[in-house]
C-alpha cells in the first residue's frame, strides 16, 4: 500500500537526519562512502569546515543511505569535503568516519536528499525550477514503485507544488521553461537576467527568437514580459492565420475553383470519409461499391483513357 506524501516526507526527514530508529551506527571508511551526482547541496567555505573539524573533530555521524550494498551520502556533504581537505593534508585520522545507516531504495534515497535541499538553503528560481523537476522524476518514480499513493484527482505536480509551498501554477510555469526553453534563455533564467514571467513568455517561441531575444537580454537590454507576451501572440496570430489559409486553399467552394473540380473534390471527400467508417460496411453495400468500381472502369475504357 503507498503511503501518503505527508508520510514520504515525514520519513525523508528523518532519514535526512539520521534519527529514525531503523538507522543503525557504523564506522566507515572515507573510501566506502559515495557522493552521488544528486548531490545539490551548496559547498561552500570548505576550509573554513576543516579548519573546524580539525579543531573540534566531527561532531556528528555523518548520514547514508546503503543502496544496493554502497553507502550514498545523505546527509554531511560540506563536512565530507572538509574531510577530503585534512586527509589531502597528512590528517589520516579522519579516514575513519561514524556514520548511522539504513537500507533503502534509490528513489527513498533521492528523497531524502532532495528534502535537504528544499528546505535548508535559499533557492532562486531558476534553483526552484532544477528542484521541481527532480521532486517531479523522483515522485512519479515513487508512484510506479507503490511508494506514493496519489489522493484522487490529484497530479504529481500538485504534490511538487505543496512540498516546495509553490502555487500549482507557477510549478507548471517553471516546468515550461525547463522543457520548451533554449539554452540561451535558461542561462539569462539562471544569472537573474530574466525572471520568470519574461522566461516563461520566451519559452513559448521559436527556437531562433528564443535566441534572439536571449542575445538582446545578454547584451544588456532590459525587455519586459510584457513586450516578449506581445511577440509570443503575435507569433499565435500568424500559426492560426497560417492553418485557415490551408484551409481556405483546401476549401471546394473557393472562387478560383472550377465547378468541374468542385464536383471532384466532392467525390474525393465521400470517398475519404469512407475511408473512415468502412468497418461499418456490410456485404450488400460492399456489393455496390464494387459494382460502382466496375462502371467507373467501363466508362474510362469507352473513353479511351489509358488505365491505371
Amino acid at each position: 500500500m503507498g503511503a501518503n506524501i505527508l508520510d514520504i516526507l515525514n520519513s525523508a526527514t528523518l532519514a535526512q537526519a539520521g534519527n529514525s530508529e531503523e538507522y543503525q551506527d557504523i564506522i566507515l571508511d572515507f573510501s566506502e562512502i559515495v557522493v552521488t551526482k544528486h548531490n545539490k547541496y551548496s559547498m561552500g567555505e570548505l576550509e573554513e569546515m576543516a579548519t573546524g573539524l580539525l579543531m573540534g573533530g566531527l561532531q556528528q555521524p555523518l548520514v547514508v543511505g546503503m543502496v544496493d550494498g554502497a553507502y550514498w551520502l545523505i546527509s554531511g556533504h560540506r563536512r565530507i569535503a572538509g574531510i577530503e581537505i585534512l586527509i589531502s593534508e597528512g590528517h589520516e585520522e579522519f579516514k575513519s568516519i561514524p556514520c548511522r545507516y539504513k537500507a533503502m531504495t534509490e528513489t527513498e534515497f533521492r528523497i531524502a536528499l532532495l528534502v535537504g535541499n528544499t528546505f535548508n538553503r535559499r533557492m532562486t528560481d531558476y534553483d526552484l525550477m532544477i528542484q521541481a523537476k527532480e521532486w517531479k522524476e523522483v515522485l512519479t518514480q515513487a508512484r510506479k514503485e507503490g511508494v506514493l499513493k496519489l489522493d484522487k484527482g490529484q497530479r504529481v505536480r500538485d504534490y511538487v507544488a505543496v512540498i516546495m509551498g509553490e502555487s500549482a501554477g507557477k510549478i507548471g510555469t517553471l516546468e515550461a521553461i525547463n522543457n520548451q526553453a533554449t539554452p540561451e534563455i535558461k542561462e539569462q533564467f539562471q544569472n537573474g537576467n530574466m525572471g520568470i514571467t519574461a522566461a516563461g513568455a520566451a519559452a513559448t517561441l521559436p527556437e531562433e527568437q528564443q535566441k534572439e531575444i536571449a542575445a538582446q537580454v545578454a547584451a544588456g537590454q532590459d525587455i519586459k514580459a510584457e513586450e516578449i507576451k506581445a511577440i509570443a501572440e503575435e507569433e499565435k496570430g500568424k500559426k492560426k492565420k497560417t492553418v485557415e489559409e490551408r484551409q481556405q486553399e483546401q476549401n471546394v467552394s473557393d472562387t478560383d475553383t472550377t465547378e468541374e473540380e468542385k464536383a471532384n473534390a466532392a467525390k474525393l471527400h465521400v470517398l475519404k470519409m469512407l475511408g473512415n467508417y468502412y468497418t461499418w460496411m456490410n456485404e450488400e453495400e460492399k456489393g455496390i461499391l464494387e459494382r460502382i468500381l466496375e462502371d467507373c472502369k467501363r466508362r474510362k475504357r469507352e473513353y479511351a483513357l489509358p488505365m491505371d
